[in-house]
């Protein structure tokens, strides 16, 4: 049986590649699930914090802490239901645990592209034996790791292809507006047709 003699550099650039865009992905689905769950946090505790004031007070301040002039223990009360569905809400979407779930396989695929990345920068030949280890490492992390949903993929793709090409640009031009430079990047890819 003869085998076709594998191609190291190129299987390791595109693990390096693709390591990279799981990296950015994981890193902005670990952000917005935090943000999520810190705006949830607050939520139940500004609620909770109402609630507990409305009951400690006198009944004549309760008036001006009911809006819409609305009976305390009405609105007493519906602050209660409200807090107690976001506390339920919070156990069941879990963002902290999705949060922390992206964390973990950020710091993996972030293992993986540093080592793919230090293999193609020693410009030796490669050792079969190194490759596969970042070859394993990536396999590990993909089987690990939580998965990026497919509804999110193409979004997270365009957003780390904005973020390398944004980065590229800075490299020539580093006093440029970022924002004013993603604004150009978007009129050009929206706007002026496609290639």
């Amino acid at each position: 049986m003869n085998e076709k003699p594998r191609d190291w550099r190129s299987e390791i650039e595109r693990i390096r590649s693709v390591a990279d865009m799981l990296c950015t992905s994981h890193a902005g689905l670990r952000d917005r699930f935090s943000r999520q769950a810190l705006f949830l946090d607050l939520s139940i505790l500004g609620l909770t914090t109402w609630l507990a004031a409305l009951a400690f007070v006198e009944p004549r301040i309760n008036l001006s802490l009911t809006p819409l002039g609305m009976e305390p223990q009405v609105w007493g009360g519906l602050l209660a239901v409200l807090a107690c569905f976001l506390s339920v809400l919070q156990i069941k979407v879990d963002w902290k645990g999705r949060s922390d779930a992206h964390k973990r396989s950020l710091d993996i695929y972030a293992e993986v592209k540093r080592e793919a990345g230090y293999l193609l920068a020693s410009g030796e030949d490669f050792d079969k034996i190194a490759c596969q280890r970042v070859i394993a490492r990536y396999d590990m992390a993909s089987a690990v790791g939580i998965q990026i949903p497919e509804n999110e993929f193409l979004s997270q793709k365009r957003r780390h292809k904005s973020k390398v090409a944004l980065s590229k640009y800075l490299d020539h031009h580093p006093s440029a507006s970022i924002t004013l430079t993603r604004i150009k990047f978007w009129m050009r890819d929206n706007l002026r047709g496609h290639r």
